[in-house]
């Protein structure tokens, strides 16, 4: 058991809530029973285990750890102490994951098929979190992350996705590189802005489709919205002028989600 917060194994832990270590180790830190339940059922590629005794109070916690055991999973104990210098919750519930990272890059001949939502510059890991849970409820395929900003593999982000970041593809490219790919695959690229044009609810959304969305304080790029196929936009007729960007994105996610999936007459309610 590692008694001390000051162990070199704890230390690099704690070092995953920093973008830059987490880039040059390809690892990220989830915590929680849902998302490592997640992580599991999805064959993610787990690095190791932290567990403590104390903390370990529920018995589908402690079937995790036996689950774990069984494919030769590292594990590893800690003191209470120690594991409450690691864990980013309140009353932390004793048993927390070191995975490997799965995103790829973006090729000219990589194939996107289903719904995707690309982000270019998005800053707030929960908003990028919340997307993604959003994005696997309606079934969609992946995430897009353009440019510089947060990361999917942030604590935030990891913890808002609910256990989604295990379900969907993610790629981590650049708007150069983006537009090389959409130049090659003329795939449908829709854009969200705040601005005069096609109502949300009056365009027609294809099956396969990538949903560009901008940064929280900026929004899409001149370049970004450039490279669209067709524009957007979400009326308001209060007095407020914009929206949350994971609210502005689920909307439309389900608004694509309806068109693609439409109620069948035999399931209305009268």
């Amino acid at each position: 058991m590692i008694t001390s917060t000051s162990n070199q194994h704890i230390k690099a832990i704690r070092k995953l809530s920093q973008k830059k270590y987490r880039r040059e180790s390809g690892l990220f830190y989830v915590e929680g029973l849902r998302p490592i339940t997640s992580a599991m059922n999805h064959k993610a590629a787990i690095e190791q285990f932290v567990f403590c005794e104390e903390l370990l109070e529920s018995e589908f916690g402690r079937d995790l750890l036996r689950k774990a055991e069984s494919q030769a999973i590292p594990i590893l104990e800690v003191s209470r102490d120690v594991f409450e210098s690691i864990s980013l919750k309140e009353g932390p519930q004793g048993l927390c994951a070191v995975v490997h990272q799965n995103s790829t890059s973006l090729l000219p001949d990589t194939s996107l098929t289903g719904l995707w939502v690309a982000l270019e510059g998005v800053q707030d890991p929960g908003n990028l979190g919340s997307i993604l849970r959003t994005l696997d409820a309606v079934g969609g395929s992946g995430m897009l992350l353009v440019g510089e900003g947060t990361d999917a593999y942030h604590p935030t982000s990891v913890r808002a996705s609910m256990g989604a970041i295990f379900t969907l593809s993610i790629i981590q490219t650049y708007l150069e590189d983006f537009s090389r790919w959409q130049q090659k695959q003329q795939r449908t690229l829709v854009g969200a802005v705040c601005a005069d044009v096609v109502d949300y609810r009056d365009y027609n959304y294809p099956v396969d489709m990538v949903l560009f969305m901008g940064s929280e304080q900026k929004g899409l790029t001149e370049q970004a919205v450039h490279l669209c196929t067709d524009l957007i936009t979400i009326p308001m007729v209060g007095s407020v002028d914009s929206l949350n960007l994971a609210n502005a994105t689920s909307i439309l996610m389900y608004e694509i989600f309806n068109q693609n999936h439409p109620v069948k007459a035999n399931d209305r309610i009268d």
